[in-house]
């Protein structure tokens, strides 16, 4: 009889449900709190490096040669009496490392936060599209375009270590377009 009254009394059953629910919502706010992180520094990876391309079309206005009429410009300078290439990738690592406060080990840039590395970039890789001197149809013409691919690696703060960093590619590109 004693035992049956004790089975019965339900009261603080509801104790181990609420210390249930409180767990799950703080396991689902760090979840939603990592995602965050992640996005943000993977937007202002991808806005420095923007930046570093833009600059480097930009850089190269000097050395494009203007085609009011068509309309179409590409890098080429007049060597005797030939057009020949003519255009610079620039130096976007250092701007990059500049604008974001990296630090160069091995053949990574980091940024660290107190001795932990908050995220790394690495595998720059650079390209740059010169338009054609006399396109055949200038419809289907391509613009100078500079194109940059960086790989971005993330340790994640959620999982103490026991879960893979993150790690994206990341593909920026910029257009020179002639203004007058």
């Amino acid at each position: 009889m004693e035992m049956m009254r004790l089975w019965k009394n339900r009261s603080g059953s509801g104790y181990p449900l609420a210390i249930t629910i409180v767990l799950a919502i703080l396991l689902l706010s760090c979840c939603i709190f990592e995602y965050f992180r992640l996005s943000i520094i993977a937007a202002e990876v991808r806005d420095a490096t923007q930046s570093a391309i833009i600059a480097v079309a930009t850089e190269n206005y000097s050395l494009v040669y203007n085609g009011l009429r068509q309309s179409y410009s590409g890098g080429y300078t007049r060597s005797s009496n030939q057009w020949q290439e003519s255009w610079t990738t620039g130096d976007i690592y250092n701007r990059i490392s500049r604008d974001l406060g990296l630090v160069q080990e091995e053949s990574s840039y980091v940024r660290k936060s107190s001795e932990h590395i908050e995220y790394s970039i690495s595998q720059l890789k650079v390209n740059v599209i010169n338009t054609p001197f006399a396109p055949t149809s200038p419809y289907s013409m391509q613009q100078f375009t500079a194109e940059a691919q960086i790989h971005l690696t993330v340790p994640l703060s959620f999982g103490w270590g026991h879960l893979p960093p993150m790690q994206a590619n990341l593909t920026v590109q910029a257009v020179y377009r002639p203004r007058f």
